[in-house]
């Protein structure tokens, strides 16, 4: 099994948030790691986005999960 986390995807913070919930919700561990933007970081320090990284092995569930969070209905 191998347990190397790979970039899932990149999010603002209020939907990295969602997206991390419903990971974690269907037992996917995940981790945020903050992208800080010039303009945010010069005012509040906050980050603008997060990038979420899952393990390898959970990658197609969690990219299913992903699809179906963020998928635009047509």
């Amino acid at each position: 099994m191998d347990h190397a986390y790979v970039l899932l995807t990149e999010k603002e913070e209020m939907w990295a948030k969602m997206l991390m919930q419903v990971l974690k919700d269907n037992a996917i561990p995940c981790t945020p790691i903050p992208v800080y933007g010039a303009g945010v970081v010069l005012k509040t320090g906050v980050p603008e986005c997060f990038r979420i990284y899952v393990p390898y092995d959970s990658m197609p569930k969690a990219r299913e999960l992903l699809n179906q969070l963020f998928s635009r209905s047509t």
